[in-house]
């Protein structure tokens, strides 16, 4: 039932009758996942933990654009940061009814009523929560994998370059980078 009503949504998003985003948090580390490795013949396969920093993205995969829109923070995201964020892509708005895909994750769910009130009076905006264990429905969880193990350079990051690699990398969704969800 929640896939047929996306794909209503999608549809309307295409010909211009509504904004749908598909929001969600990620968490980038300075080292690139390993996929794989090795160990010497004998020994135990280990892999020395990694020290380095991370960054927590926010963003809303934009679907009637295919756009991005995000903020990084330097720790983990709190269901505030989820509505500052909400709140600063509500002020973008053309006046159109909106609708934000989401996860289950407590901090979406950590919302008021209050507030989900005044979006949807002043923004026409309405939470669209999809149902427990289905990524596959959330189209941005595809933007993040593609960022995380094909779009981004495979080299550890530094303290001083993470910042720049990550706003390069997350800037180029569109230009550089895209995801055909057609």
């Amino acid at each position: 039932m929640k896939q047929a009503t996306l794909d209503k949504l999608q549809v309307a998003a295409r010909d211009g009758q509504c904004r749908l985003f598909y929001l969600d948090e990620a968490g980038i580390c300075a080292a690139p996942p390993v996929q794989r490795s090795w160990s010497p013949r004998g020994l135990p396969h280990a892999i020395e933990p990694n020290s380095h920093c991370r960054r927590s993205i926010i963003g809303a995969l934009d679907f009637g654009k295919n756009a991005l829109i995000h903020a990084s923070h330097t720790r983990t995201v709190k269901g505030l940061h989820v509505v500052e964020f909400i709140e600063a892509l509500l002020q973008q708005g053309d006046g159109k009814p909106t609708v934000i895909v989401l996860d289950n994750a407590s901090i979406h769910h950590s919302i008021d009523q209050a507030t989900l009130d005044r979006w949807f009076i002043e923004h026409k905006t309405l939470l669209f929560h999809l149902p427990p264990y289905s990524p596959e429905l959330n189209l941005i969880e595809i933007v993040w994998k593609h960022f995380k193990y094909h779009w981004r350079r495979f080299v550890t990051w530094t303290k001083e370059t993470i910042d720049a690699e990550l706003a390069e990398l997350l800037n180029g969704y569109g230009t550089k980078f895209q995801v055909n969800f057609s």
